[in-house]
């Protein structure tokens, strides 16, 4: 994992994360792009990995590194102040880029 490339965030969980490792990367989470009608996801569904590099005091935000697996994922979305939901059987968290 030493020579995957990566972007600096900030994450906004939804629930306690300090069950999560620091300094680690968190590989079960996903990523959805695109919307869900009637209970039915239409888009693209792709793995990233998260590593939380530092808790923010006070809340349950914090900063981390983003990863995709694969080169074939939405890399050039992953610019300074965009915005996605991680996803682990429901969102658990808002991400940004910074």
């Amino acid at each position: 994992m030493d020579n995957q490339r990566f972007v600096k965030a900030h994450i906004h969980w939804k629930k306690d994360p300090s069950k999560f490792p620091v300094n680690q990367w968190i590989r079960d989470i996903v990523v959805n792009y695109g919307e869900t009608k009637d209970k039915t996801f239409y888009g693209e569904t792709w793995t990233v990995l998260v590593k939380i590099t530092r808790p923010i005091d006070g809340t349950w935000d914090t900063y981390a590194d983003i990863a995709f697996i694969v080169d074939e994922a939405p890399w050039q979305l992953l610019e300074t102040g965009y915005s996605f939901n991680l996803w682990a059987g429901k969102d658990i968290a808002a991400v940004t880029i910074i």
